[in-house]
C-alpha cells in the first residue's frame, strides 16, 4: 500500500517515508501520525483522537503532540507558517489538505493505526519509579549523598497515597545504564520515571531532577538546584522535600489533563476524581458544581475511595465563598462530615487530614484544626497545602509570628501552586497582624500580579494604604477594587473574614478599608427609585 502526495510516498507495508524515491528518516510515532492524517484527510482529526491513536491512550503532554506535528511537517517539507499540507484548525485539531494518490490494494484505513477508546486503558492510580540519582562528581564520596537523596525522594513521594511508588530496589538494576525510558517503564510497569544527578563543585552542589513519561519517553518536567553544602545531611533532606513537592503537583496536573481528554464514557472512579480536580481548580461556581458531581460519581463507583470523600469535602468548603452567609453553618457541617469520613477510610492521607483541619479552622475550633494540620505535615512535610493551611490557621487564631515560617515553606515547596495567590495574600495578612505594613504591602502586591488572584489581595492592599495614611493612593486603589468587585463594602469584608478569631486583626483591616473610602454598607434604594435618582 502506497500513499503518494507532493513528491512524497508513504509505504505502509515497509513503514517508510520516501521523498523522490529516497527514504526519509522519521520516528515511528511521526510516521504513524502522518499515516493517520493522510488516511483521514476527508475530515478534521482532533487532538484527542491523535493522542488516543498515536500514544494508545497513554498520558503525554500537549508539548509532545506539538513536537510530533512539527516533526511531521518538517519531514514532508511543510512548516507551521505555510501549513501547505498539514493545516491546524483552531481549537478543533488538524487536517491533511494535500492531494493524495492511493495505490491499488487494501484501503488506506486498513493500515492506519487503530484508535483506542477509554475502555482500552483502564482507570488506575498513576505509578512512578525513582531511578538512582547519578553521581557526576569527580569525588566518589558523593555517592552516599546521591544514594540518600534517592531514598528521601522515594520516601516523600510514597507519602502521597494517590501514587504507587516503587521501592528503590526495583529500579537499581538500571543504575548507570543508558536505557530508553520506555524499556524501563515496560520492565517496571510504571507510567512515570523520576531521574536526576548530583554534581559536587567544592562546597556547592548542583542537583538536577526530571520527570519522564515511561510510556512515551518524553520529558515532562525538569528543574535544577544550586545549593551550598554547609550541612550536607540537611541539604539532602531539604532538596528531597523540594523535589518531591514539585513533582507531586506536576504528576497531579498530568493526571487531571489526561482524565479530561478521555471520552466521558466508561469512566472509572480514578478518572472521575481527576476530572473533578480539573473543574475544582478553576474556582468558579459552575466548576465547583461539576467537581462535586464528579467526586460523587467517584464515590458511587468506589465507596472506599478516601480521596474522593476528602475532595468532596473540600469542594463543599470552597462553596462558602459563593453562598449566602446563612448557608455557611450547614455547608461547614457537611464538609466536616465528609472530611471525617475520608479520614476514617484513610487516616494516613495528608490531604484528608488537611481538609478536616481547614474545616475546623473555619468553625473556630483552632486547637483541633492545628492538631490535624500538624499531623498532615508529620506524614508529608513536603505537602505545601498543609503548610499553607497551618500558617493560615495560626494567623486567624492570633499566632501570626508562628505562622510566617509555614507560609514561607508552602511557597518554597510549591512555587507553581494553584493557590499561590492565596499563599501571598495570607502572608500579607500575617504581616498586617504583626504590624509590619511594608512587608504586608509587598506580599499583597505580589499576590495581585498572579492571574488567578481574586479580589482579596487588592482589598488587603487598600486597607494597608489606608492605615499608612497614603490617602490618594488608597482612594485610587479603592476605586480599582470597586471596579473589580462591585458592591464591596466594609460590611462585606467583615462577612468574608468570618473565619478569623483574632478580632484585633479584623478591626485593623476594616479600619484601613474605611480610611481608604470603602463604603460601610450597601446603599439601600427606595422602592421605585433608580440608582441615578438617589445620586449614585
Amino acid at each position: 500500500m502506497h500513499l503518494t502526495f507532493h513528491g512524497h510516498e508513504l509505504d505502509l507495508r515497509r513503514k517508510e517515508l520516501r521523498r523522490g524515491g529516497v527514504a526519509v528518516h522519521v520516528e515511528p510515532q511521526v510516521f504513524d501520525l502522518l499515516v493517520h492524517l493522510v488516511s483521514h484527510r476527508d475530515r478534521i482529526v482532533s487532538k484527542d483522537e491523535l493522542l488516543d491513536t498515536i500514544w494508545n491512550g497513554r498520558i503525554v503532554s500537549e508539548a509532545a503532540l506539538s513536537s510530533r506535528i512539527n516533526a511531521a511537517r518538517r519531514a514532508i517539507g511543510d512548516d507551521g507558517d505555510r501549513q501547505a499540507l498539514i493545516k491546524t484548525i483552531h481549537r478543533r485539531g488538524f487536517r491533511f489538505i494535500g492531494d493524495v494518490d492511493v495505490a491499488a490494494g487494501e484501503p488506506a484505513e486498513a493500515m492506519a493505526p487503530q484508535v483506542h477508546t477509554a475502555a482500552d486503558a483502564p482507570s488506575r492510580k498513576p505509578s512512578v519509579a525513582v531511578l538512582p540519582f547519578a553521581n557526576l562528581s569527580q569525588e566518589p564520596d558523593t555517592d552516599y549523598f546521591a544514594y540518600g537523596l534517592t531514598e528521601d525522594v522515594i520516601r516523600l513521594l510514597a507519602r502521597n497515597r494517590w501514587l504507587d511508588v516503587l521501592s528503590r530496589h526495583s529500579a537499581v538494576a538500571f543504575q548507570g545504564r543508558e536505557t530508553d525510558p520506555r524499556t524501563i517503564g515496560a520492565a517496571l510497569g510504571v507510567r512515570y520515571l523520576v531521574q536526576g544527578s548530583v554534581v559536587k563543585l567544592g562546597q556547592r552542589a548542583v542537583i538536577t531532577a526530571d520527570l519522564v513519561s515511561a510510556e512515551s519517553g518524553h520529558h515532562l518536567w525538569w528543574e535544577s538546584y544550586d545549593t551550598a553544602l554547609e550541612e550536607i545531611l540537611d541539604v539532602q533532606k531539604t532538596m528531597a522535600q523540594r523535589i518531591a513537592a514539585v513533582i507531586e503537583p506536576e504528576l497531579a496536573r498530568l493526571e487531571r489533563e489526561a482524565a479530561v481528554r478521555r471520552p466521558p464514557v466508561n469512566l472509572g472512579a480514578w478518572d472521575c476524581y481527576q476530572r473533578g480536580l480539573w473543574h475544582l481548580w478553576g474556582f468558579t461556581t459552575p466548576g465547583l458544581a461539576e467537581a462535586a458531581t464528579m467526586f460523587r460519581r467517584a464515590i458511587e463507583l468506589d465507596p472506599g475511595f478516601a480521596r474522593a470523600h476528602g475532595a468532596l469535602a473540600y469542594v463543599t468548603l470552597q462553596r462558602l465563598v459563593f453562598e449566602a452567609q446563612d448557608e455557611r453553618p450547614a455547608l461547614l457541617d457537611d464538609a466536616l462530615r465528609l472530611g471525617r469520613a475520608a479520614v476514617a477510610l484513610d487516616d494516613q492521607d495528608c490531604m484528608n487530614l488537611c481538609v478536616v483541619g481547614r474545616v475546623l479552622c473555619f468553625q473556630h475550633e483552632f486547637d483541633e484544626a492545628i492538631a490535624f494540620l500538624e499531623q498532615a505535615i508529620r506524614i508529608n512535610p513536603s505537602f505545601a497545602q498543609a503548610q499553607f493551611a497551618l500558617g493560615f490557621t495560626l494567623i486567624v487564631s492570633g499566632r501570626a509570628r508562628d505562622a510566617i515560617p509555614h507560609l514561607d515553606r508552602a511557597t518554597e515547596l510549591s512555587p507553581r501552586d494553584p493557590h499561590l495567590a492565596s499563599f501571598h495574600a495570607i502572608r500579607a495578612v500575617g504581616y498586617l497582624s504583626l504590624g509590619d505594613l511594608a512587608a504586608a504591602e509587598s506580599f499583597a502586591r505580589i499576590a495581585m500580579r498572579i492571574p488567578t488572584a481574586n479580589h482579596t489581595p487588592a482589598a488587603v492592599l487598600v486597607a494597608l494604604l489606608g492605615l499608612t495614611g497614603r490617602l490618594p493612593e488608597a482612594q485610587a486603589a479603592a476605586r480599582a477594587l470597586l471596579e473589580r468587585k462591585p458592591g464591596f463594602t466594609v460590611e462585606a469584608a467583615r462577612s468574608e473574614f468570618f473565619f478569623c478569631g483574632d478580632q484585633c486583626l479584623v478591626d485593623r483591616y476594616l479600619e484601613g478599608l474605611r480610611l481608604a473610602g470603602i463604603p460601610e454598607a450597601a446603599r439601600k434604594i427606595p422602592p421605585g427609585r433608580s440608582l441615578r435618582a438617589v445620586g449614585a
